[in-house]
């Protein structure tokens, strides 16, 4: 498995952590074209000196309409709004052309657009358009890497009643991993989990086919997965899980996705960044290995 580190390009050390190669890969998503166009808005805005209350005022807009343009919480991207925004701008020619078409890209609609009753968020358009994915759980397994049976026995977990619901659980989540078996650029996954994710799995048989799929995937080129032992005792990071997503287009920010029981954030701000970036490198200090991690996983095979 070919690997490399996470900040600043530096090689893994010898004991083999870190090793995912620092490649550029991404896929294509309506989400990431919605969140560059708005960004491309706002930098053109204030490229104009205007304010937002300046912008509403001689558009005759409300303020949340340019909010919502401004912050990419648009469900479609309207192409007149675009236009009008354009105008105001002095933006022509084929700047303007290429801001009408990413508001017409936007516009489209994403297989997780299916599954509003199972994503509450946008995570999964923004996970499509991702070229590297780091996650850190400590209760689950992380979602891109569970089983089918597995994701059936959260659900029920999870309270959620009725088998047609379950079963679109289950539809909805395993097609949210294909980013990582695509043909083309799979997105690079660095998994991080707790060894308490696993123990957890008392069915005999989930166990060996959840265990099973972490070492398939672990042998994959784009894939490192770390397990953090039990016996490192409390470790450096711990706390809430998280997940740091980073794109190809070096425009496109990276942001910290943090998901609760009660609401779900999106950190965008550089210094909320870095200090993820930092903290997962604390935690991948404190794993095993991605070989260790191996190891483990076959040792504990029901």
């Amino acid at each position: 498995m070919a690997r490399a580190i996470l900040q600043g390009g530096d090689e893994a050390g010898q004991d083999g952590r870190n090793r995912v190669d620092d490649i550029r890969t991404g896929g294509y998503s309506p989400t990431i074209r919605k969140r560059s166009l708005s960004r491309k808005l706002v930098e053109l805005r204030k490229n104009c000196g205007l304010t937002t209350t300046q912008v509403q005022l001689q558009l005759n807009w409300s303020a949340s309409k340019l909010n919502y343009i401004e912050k990419a919480k648009w469900i479609e991207p309207n192409s007149d709004a675009v236009a009008d925004l354009c105008e105001l701008y002095g933006v022509e020619g084929r700047e303007r052309d290429a801001l009408i078409q990413l508001a017409r890209e936007g516009r489209q609609r994403g297989w997780w657009t299916k599954y509003n009753d199972v994503f509450s968020n946008e995570l999964p358009g923004f996970e499509a358009g991702a070229s590297r994915i780091r996650t850190f759980e400590t209760t689950l397994i992380p979602g891109l890497l569970q089983v089918p049976s597995y994701i059936d026995m959260v659900t029920r977990g999870a309270g959620i009643e009725g088998r047609d619901n379950a079963v679109r659980h289950v539809d909805a989540r395993v097609e949210r991993q294909k980013i990582l078996v695509r043909e083309t650029d799979p997105c690079q996954l660095l998994a991080i989990m707790d060894e308490n994710a696993i123990t957890r799995i008392a069915d005999p048989g989930i166990r060996k086919d959840q265990l099973s799929h972490l070492i398939e995937m672990g042998a994959r080129e784009n894939v490192d997965i770390q397990v953090i032992p039990v016996t490192a005792g409390i470790y450096p990071g711990a706390g809430e899980v998280f997940e740091l997503l980073s794109f190809p287009d070096p425009a496109e920010r990276d942001f910290v996705f943090l998901e609760s029981s009660f609401d779900d954030r999106m950190l965008e701000e550089t210094d909320e960044v870095e200090r993820y970036q930092a903290r997962f490198d604390r935690l991948s200090a404190a794993a095993l290995s991605c070989a260790e991690t191996t190891a483990l996983l076959r040792e504990q095979l029901p």
